[in-house]
């Protein structure tokens, strides 16, 4: 799973000509033989600018499994401010594709300049907060690598407010 995640961001930082690049991953949780580790992948796609939204449809039969699944599509989708769903049948994925789709096109992007320009390669944190009325729910990615040559630069964060 891990390996097919990588090759898919891989392949959207290659090919993908819109700025907006979102990557629905559908899984049963296994992760049987993949080469790059949890870690290497959260950086991956850290650095990608890809959101990353998970549909578990994750076995009942292998709990610690499913909990595993669970945790680390959770740190992945949080890493790219994505999210992840886990339906108990399979008739509520229509219902999550629909979600995930509103959740795209009700994106806003802030952007700030930071009071340290040095690109030196560190990871920095991101931390948005909304005072307005309502019941507001901040997604965002949780930092970028300030890096001259990564696909990030320290100038934005893609942030989903919805209410």
């Amino acid at each position: 799973m891990r390996d097919a995640i990588r090759m898919s961001i891989d392949h959207l930082r290659e090919k993908a000509h819109k700025s907006r690049k979102v990557l629905v991953v559908v899984t049963d949780g296994n992760d049987n033989s993949s080469v790059i580790n949890l870690e290497d992948l959260v950086g991956s796609s850290q650095q990608s600018e890809v959101l990353i939204y998970a549909v578990g449809l994750l076995s009942e039969e292998e709990k610690r499994e499913a909990a595993r699944a669970k945790k680390d599509l959770g740190v992945l989708n949080e890493s790219t401010g994505g999210e992840s769903f886990f339906p108990k049948d399979i008739s509520e994925v229509e219902r999550i594709a629909h979600q995930v789709a509103h959740d795209i096109r009700s994106q806003y992007t802030i952007e700030y300049s930071p009071s340290n320009i040095a690109m030196d390669g560190s990871y920095r944190r991101i931390q948005v907060s909304v005072n307005a009325p309502g019941k507001l729910r901040v997604r965002k990615r949780s930092g970028y690598y300030a890096a001259p040559d990564a696909v990030n630069p320290p100038r934005g964060s893609n942030s989903l407010i919805s209410h």
